[in-house]
């Protein structure tokens, strides 16, 4: 199996883009008004201009003439409409002001329901997301409903954001050419403040496009790539994040499980019994799989693929992370799956296409159910793969992610591979599992 070495980039480049951002968040708070709404007008307006044009040349390039003069058609159109708006109500802030505010007031009702979860289960929480909840429904409500009048409020929420963004990419920076993050006692992880996550939610979906592309052009030969990071210090991989990719049923957002070493830990819904609305409200349940035979069913299977970011422990944070798995199972019990039913009762069960009966009968796997503690109940988006997947690492010295709005793969996918691509970190090596003929 042929392993590609990655360059990390360079620590230089993310200090510029932090000091870039943190400048940017700056600026925006002290120009004027008037000017960031006349630059915003252009920047958006010249965005759809050359989206238009770039993406009909790629489409006429594949001889996809009606997907081109479509992408053409819509981009010209909405810069056009900007252009009016602009030019004929004097304000382009209406459009952001009322997005952002959608938005806002999106991310509101899911803290809502987070909220009423957490109040539901007894569940830590409540107080903190009912008050996320309230500031973001306010404020969503006041940017829609009132959007010129409130854009002052929006330039000083989006300058701040920068600011903080910007500042967590400087500590990385500190990070890097400290080497803090190679301390074999480092259990403390940093918190990154990520992109929003309603961005990052499609991640998933964009990758799956790319790999797909890549083995339609037959730039893929092998069914198992493996990237390292050029200049790690470390050579054994203990431990990998899996991101699941699909664009199947209620999983097409990305699922997130734990390999350590030749076993997986999963959480999921995996007792389709106690599923509601479609698996999104369910019991919350775990599997314990040997990790190639569970990579090959979810290759071949359920239509997916999986990329690993390995990640090279020391000791101290292995044992860590092997007590929070430990943890985790205490707080279950054993699940009998149909198939183990069916064959108790002597019969056959070889028919039986639930999740918990292919995992036993297919992977050789266990399942198990969450009787107590804070994972019993699985809720889409709050208590889900992500969260406890993070929580799982919480005391290995990788780093943790904000969670300011949605636990999403997306958002997971895109600190890991962040972290990858810095120098100087226990994030050395990515596996991207396409075929399960390659696994071996």
């Amino acid at each position: 199996m042929e392993v590609k070495k990655v360059k990390h980039q360079m620590p230089w480049l993310t200090l510029l883009s932090a000091i870039g951002i943190i400048a940017l968040g700056i600026l925006i708070l002290f120009l004027p008004k008037e000017f960031i709404q006349i630059a915003l007008d252009f920047i958006v307006t010249g965005v759809l201009l050359v989206y238009g044009i770039v993406r009909s040349i790629q489409n006429f390039i594949l001889d996809k003439l009606m997907n081109g003069f479509l992408t053409l058609s819509i981009s010209w159109t909405g810069a056009c409409i900007l252009t009016y708006i602009s030019y004929n109500l004097d304000n382009i802030s209406v459009i952001p002001s009322i997005v952002i505010g959608a938005v806002s007031l999106l991310l509101g009702i899911m803290r809502l329901m987070i909220c009423i979860n957490c109040i539901a289960n007894r569940y830590k929480g409540k107080l903190r997301n009912g008050f996320s909840a309230l500031i973001c429904l306010v404020f969503g409500l006041f940017l829609v409903t009132h959007p010129i009048e409130n854009f002052s409020i929006l330039i000083i929420v989006v300058s701040v954001y920068l600011m903080i963004y910007g500042i967590t990419m400087l500590v990385d920076f500190f990070a890097i050419i400290s080497r803090t993050d190679l301390d074999e006692e480092r259990l403390k992880r940093r918190t990154h403040y990520a992109l929003p996550n309603l961005i990052n939610a499609v991640k998933p979906a964009n990758t799956i496009k790319s790999i797909n592309k890549k083995l339609e052009d037959g730039k893929i030969t092998n069914g198992v790539i493996v990237e390292e990071k050029e200049g790690a210090q470390f050579d054994e991989v203990n431990l990998e994040i899996m991101v699941h990719l699909t664009t199947q049923g209620t999983n097409k957002f990305g699922h997130v499980d734990i390999a350590m070493k030749d076993k997986i830990i999963s959480y999921g819904t995996y007792d389709s019994s106690k599923d509601k609305f479609g698996g999104f409200v369910s019991q919350g349940t775990v599997i314990d799989v040997p990790k190639n035979p569970y990579l090959k069913y979810c290759l071949d299977y359920q239509k997916k693929y999986v990329i690993g970011f390995g990640a090279a422990l020391s000791d101290k944070q292995y044992e860590a992370v092997q007590k929070r798995i430990d943890e985790l199972l205490s707080y279950c019990e054993p699940f009998e799956s149909n198939y183990e039913k069916a064959i108790a009762e002597g019969k056959d069960g070889s028919e039986l296409t639930d999740s918990a009966s292919n995992i036993v009968r297919d992977v050789g796997g266990k399942v198990y159910t969450v009787v107590t503690g804070p994972f019993r109940r699985y809720f889409g988006i709050n208590t889900n793969c992500v969260h406890v997947a993070d929580w799982l690492l919480s005391e290995s010295g990788i780093d943790a992610i904000s969670f300011s709005s949605l636990r999403t793969p997306g958002a997971y996918y895109a600190m890991l591979q962040n972290m990858f691509r810095r120098k100087n970190n226990r994030i050395v090596r990515k596996t991207t599992y396409i075929l399960s003929k390659d696994i071996k």
